[in-house]
Parts: structure tokens; sequence; C-alpha cells
């Protein structure tokens, strides 16, 4: 746990060597959410509820969904990547740590710097200048938490998968690029998945993407019961052991395969 804290605190300190570029995030997020606010907004213009969503039902789900998949453009893959476009993959996995216990734990940490920095503060704001809700409920704001815990685990070891193709096309910036945009799409981040026909939601609903964005935020909200959302959790669990034992056996196969481009 020692070496875990400090694999943490070492990729939460190096954040802030670009805190320029953290500071574009931050604008890039707060224009995505005035963007989608209002195009809402609009929708609502006419009607009361949309699906069971208030206005300010949707303006909530809204910040939470921007910010939430504003993960999926950075990552620990673009890294993972440039380790083996530069060469650095060979240091990487000569040290004492295991390669994927490092990575996670850089990954825990990056996570831990856009929680008190970024999502927390821009969806406190974004809520009272907007007008969104708060939790549904105590019980509703202690599911979403462990929701979104779950999440990382799961976008954790998606990120896992694209660096580990980088090992057989030594460049995953398109790949990244993808990855970032279907993301958004099947987690709920850019649509609700409730506005998908309803054969399309079901299964999406079932899906790994949807505990990323659509179930926390839904949780959130208390669209779902105290049953209901203990049961998506409990999925997003599987999902989360299932792709880490598919991760582990594609890591093994790929880790005798790597072939350095940089020097």
């Amino acid at each position: 746990m020692k070496k875990f804290y400090y694999l943490m605190r070492m990729a939460f300190m190096t954040k802030f060597a670009y805190i320029k570029a953290f500071w574009f995030n931050i604008f890039g997020t707060a224009v995505s959410i005035l963007i989608y606010y209002f195009l809402w907004k609009y929708v609502f213009r006419t009607r009361e509820e949309l699906n069971g969503f208030t206005a300010a039902q949707m303006t909530t789900y809204v910040i939470i969904s921007r910010v939430l998949s504003s993960q999926f453009s950075g990552g620990i893959d673009r890294e993972f990547s440039e380790w083996v476009y530069k060469g650095n993959i060979v240091v990487e996995l000569l040290r004492p740590v295991p390669l994927l216990y490092n990575l996670f734990g850089k990954r825990i940490g990056e996570f831990l710097f856009f929680l008190l920095f970024k999502g927390i503060p821009i969806s406190i704001l974004a809520t009272l200048i907007l007008g969104g809700t708060g939790p549904a409920g105590a019980g509703q704001l202690l599911l979403f938490g462990m929701s979104v815990l779950v999440s990382i685990v799961i976008l954790f070891w998606i990120e896992v998968t694209v660096g580990l193709i980088g090992f057989f096309t030594l460049n995953v910036w398109g790949l990244t690029f993808t990855k970032s945009a279907l993301l958004s799409i099947l987690s709920g981040g850019v649509v609700p998945l409730f506005l998908f026909p309803d054969e399309v939601a079901q299964v999406l609903n079932y899906m790994p993407f949807a505990g990323m964005v659509s179930v926390p935020a839904s949780i959130y909200l208390g669209k779902y019961d105290w049953n209901q959302a203990v049961q998506f959790i409990g999925l997003q669990i599987i999902w989360a052991v299932l792709l880490g034992l598919g991760v582990l056996a594609f890591y093994r196969f790929a880790i005798k395969k790597v072939v350095v481009q940089g020097g």
C-alpha cells in the first residue's frame, strides 16, 4: 500500500506541472456544460418534463454527464502509447513494481486530482448558477459515489486495452479519439440513454459503458430505487472483474509481442 500511495501521490503532484493546460480543460468542460444546458433549455421551453425528467433534473444530468465524460479524453492510454513510441516501456517493464499496478496507481492519482480540482467544484458551481438539483437523498449520494468509483476501474481497463494495442500499432492517437467518442455516446454522456430506441437503450443500460455516466447520474437523481441502484452497481462490479480478467489475459499475450520504436 505504501508503494501504491507514492504512485498516486506522484501522479497527483505531476498534474500541478501542467496547471495551465488543466485550466483550459476546465474552461472546455464549462463551455460544454453551457452548450448542452441551452440546448435542453430550448427543449423544455414548451414542456414541463421529458420521460420523467424535469428541467432542473435535466440540468443536473447535463452537469454530471459532461463532468464525468470529460475524463474520457485523458487517461493512461496515451502515456502507455508514448512509452512504447519513445522506448521507455523497457524501463517501465524492468521496474520492481508491476506495470499494471504502476498504471493503476497513476490513474487513481489522476482521478483524485480531477475530483478535487474539477469534478466537485464545477459540479457545485454549475448547479448553483444554472439551477440544477441536489442528490435525491443521502443514500443516493453515497451510492452515486460508489458507482463513480467502480466506473473508474472499468474505465482503467478500457484505457489499458487501448494502450496494449499500441504494442502492435506503435501509436494509438487515432484509437484514443475513437475511444473518447464511443464512450461519450454509449455511456449517455452526449445523449441520455432514454432517448435511444427502447431495445437499444435496454441493451446499453446493461453494458459497462452506462456505468460511467448514465447509471451514476440516474442514481444521483433518484431515478432508481434502492434495490435497482444496488443491482446496477453490482453489475458494474461484475463488468469490472470480467474486463480485468480479459485485460490481464490480453496483457500476457501483448507483452510478448512488444516492439520498441523509440530510443
